[in-house]
C-alpha cells in the first residue's frame, strides 16, 4: 500500500533551503521525494527529527547527494510519513547544510539542473564569438520510441534550412547548433543538448512544412532516431485544438527566432511594429484566460527597464494568452499583446486542453516543454540583442 504525501510543492515556488527549515523547525520525521523533468530518476532524503540523515541521487549517498538536490532550481517534492532506514551518514546540522549548500552554489561547485545550462563564464570564447548557454530537453525515458541512434562529428549538418522532411531526432550525447539563414550569413540561435528535440511534430502533421532552421553537430553528437510512425499514431489521437496548440507553440518558436536574427543586424528594436495599436495584453497583468486568433494579428512587445523590443506577430491559429501548461511563456509576464483593428479572438476550453495535456504521451508533453524553453531562451537572447 502506497503512502500518501502529506506535503507536496513546486521549487520554484518553495525551494529546498526553505523545504528542510520548516521540516526543521517542527521536528518531522519522514522522506523527502524530489523530482525534476530534467533528471532520469528522483532523488530522495531521509529526514529525522527535522535532520537529514541520509540523501540518495543517482549514484551519490550523503552529503553529496543532499548537496546536488541544491542545485535542482526546477522540480516537485513530495515529503511522506513512512519508515526509513535511521542510519546517521549526515553528521552536519541543517543549518550548516544550508549554509555550505549555497557557498557552493554561490562558487559554482554545484551543478544546476534545469533546461538551460551555462558551459561557460564568459560570454565569449577567446575568438570574439557569442558563447550561448545550452538548452536541455526533460531527461529523455521513452525508450519504446526509438528506432535507431545515429552519430555525427563535429561540423556534420543534421538537417538543412528549407529543405523537407518528417525525421525527428532526440540528442542522447552532445551540443547541436541550431542555425538560421540571413543575407549576412547564417546565425547561431541556440545550443542544444541531452534531451532537446531536433526536428519538429509539425512537420510530420504538414507534408509540406519546410524545416525552419539548420542543425550542426558541435564535437562529436549522439542523436537517438524517432520512431515517426509510432509518435504520428499518438499524434492522431490528440483533438483539433490540441493539435493547434502544438502548432501555436512550434509557429512561436519560428517566429522568435527570425526576430532574434533580425535584431541582430538592426538598430531599431521597435521596427515593424504597426503605431497607434492598443494592448489587449499589457505585460505583468494577471491573466487566466487562453484565446485562439481568428482573424487579424496580435503583436508582441516586451519592456526590458524602459527598453521596448518588438518580437513579433502572430495570426490566425496561434493562441495568445495563460495556459498552465507553459511555464516558459511570453505573455503576460515577458510581454504585452497589441492588437490590430480587426483582431478577433474566441476563448477556448482550458480545462479540456489541460486535461488532454495530463492524457497525452510523455514524448509529447516534453517536446511541448522543450519548445517552450527554446521560445523563452531566444527571446531573452533577442530582447537583449546577444547573439
Amino acid at each position: 500500500m502506497s503512502v500518501q504525501p502529506v506535503l507536496t510543492g513546486d521549487l520554484s515556488f518553495i525551494d529546498l533551503s526553505d523545504l528542510l527549515q520548516f521540516l526543521s523547525s517542527d521536528g518531522k520525521s519522514g522522506v523527502v521525494k524530489i523530482s525534476s523533468l530534467y533528471v532520469e530518476k528522483p532523488g530522495i532524503i531521509y529526514v529525522l527529527d527535522g535532520h537529514p540523515i541520509n540523501a540518495f541521487c543517482d549514484d551519490k549517498r550523503g552529503e553529496e547527494a543532499l548537496y546536488s538536490f541544491f542545485g535542482w532550481g526546477e522540480g516537485r517534492f513530495e515529503f511522506t510519513l513512512e519508515d526509513f532506514p535511521q542510519e546517521r551518514i549526515i553528521q552536519k546540522t541543517t543549518m550548516a547544510i544550508i549554509l555550505d549548500a549555497l557557498k557552493l552554489v554561490d562558487e559554482g561547485q554545484i551543478e544546476k539542473v534545469g533546461p538551460v545550462q551555462v558551459t561557460s563564464d564568459k560570454m565569449r570564447d577567446d575568438s570574439g564569438r557569442i558563447q550561448l548557454p545550452v538548452v536541455r530537453g526533460p531527461a529523455f525515458a521513452d525508450y519504446m520510441y526509438l528506432a535507431d541512434e545515429e552519430a555525427f562529428r563535429d561540423g556534420d549538418r543534421i538537417i538543412e534550412q528549407g529543405r523537407h522532411g518528417n525525421w525527428l531526432w532526440v540528442v542522447l550525447e552532445g551540443v547541436v547548433r541550431v542555425v538560421r539563414n540571413a543575407p549576412e550569413g547564417e546565425v547561431v540561435v541556440a545550443r542544444v543538448g541531452n534531451g532537446a528535440f531536433v526536428g519538429s511534430l509539425s512537420s510530420m502533421t504538414r507534408p509540406d512544412h519546410p524545416r525552419s532552421a539548420s542543425a550542426i553537430a558541435e564535437g562529436d553528437v549522439l542523436l537517438g532516431v524517432i520512431d515517426t510512425r509510432q509518435l504520428i499514431s499518438d499524434l492522431g489521437g490528440l483533438s483539433d485544438a490540441f493539435l493547434n496548440l502544438i502548432r501555436g507553440i512550434e509557429n512561436r518558436l519560428i517566429m522568435i527566432s527570425d526576430r532574434a536574427v533580425a535584431l541582430k543586424y538592426s538598430e531599431t528594436p521597435m521596427v515593424g511594429m504597426p503605431q497607434d495599436i492598443k494592448p489587449v495584453i499589457r505585460q505583468g497583468d494577471h491573466v487566466t484566460k487562453f484565446f485562439s486568433v481568428e482573424a487579424g494579428n496580435a503583436y508582441l512587445v516586451q519592456d526590458t527597464g524602459g527598453r521596448k523590443t518588438f518580437l513579433g506577430t502572430l495570426g490566425p491559429g496561434d493562441f495568445i494568452g495563460d495556459l498552465p501548461v507553459f511555464k516558459h511563456k511570453h505573455e503576460p509576464d515577458m510581454a504585452a499583446v497589441f492588437a490590430s483593428p480587426d483582431l478577433k479572438l474566441s476563448i477556448q476550453d482550458t480545462d479540456a486542453l489541460m486535461a488532454e495535456y495530463e492524457n497525452a504521451p510523455n514524448i509529447i508533453k516534453n517536446i511541448l516543454e522543450y519548445s517552450s524553453v527554446c521560445v523563452s531562451v531566444i527571446t531573452d537572447l533577442a530582447s537583449r540583442n546577444i547573439l
